[in-house]
């Protein structure tokens, strides 16, 4: 006999997030976390370099080929090392929140997104006058929401 499915009793919609990937992680978040070991990773280490060489790091910028070097120069300057010090231990910590959402650890949601929104804020109180650029802004709230997106797949 054909049985009748009854929608309040049998899921119909389909397989939910923990039954589609039965704790691996989904691609889409492999992506993301990758992404962000290279974005994360690499920052850090620019970071803690400019930090650690603050004093080449002008006549550098001066020697350099860039256009807009003077901007680039100016901005260093206005910064001072402290910035560079502190901006690279919070990709640090942004990397780690990655980490654990590479893990499926959901506490690495919270890590990951208090960082980035410390990396939008730092700059403008260590730095007078500077305002994020909408593309800071846009960037680091698409990466927010996608992995706000893949919570469901982390424990």
């Amino acid at each position: 006999m054909l049985k009748l499915l009854n929608p309040m009793e049998e899921n119909i919609s389909g397989p939910g997030p923990s039954e589609a990937y039965n704790g691996k992680r989904p691609p889409g978040l492999t992506l993301l976390c990758v992404l962000t070991f290279i974005g994360s990773g690499l920052s850090a280490f620019s970071s803690f370099f400019i930090a650690a060489a603050y004093n080449i790091i002008p006549a550098a910028i001066e020697n350099s080929p860039f256009q807009n070097g003077a901007e680039m120069l100016n901005l260093v300057k206005m910064a001072g090392p402290f910035f560079f010090l502190v901006m690279g231990l919070l990709y640090i910590v942004s990397l780690t929140g990655s980490i654990f959402m590479f893990s499926l650890r959901k506490e690495g949601f919270h890590i990951y997104s208090i960082s980035q929104l410390m990396m939008l804020i730092v700059p403008s109180l260590l730095i007078k006058g500077y305002i994020a650029p909408w593309s800071n802004i846009l960037l680091t709230g698409s990466f927010i929401l996608a992995y706000a997106v893949n919570r469901k797949f982390m424990r």
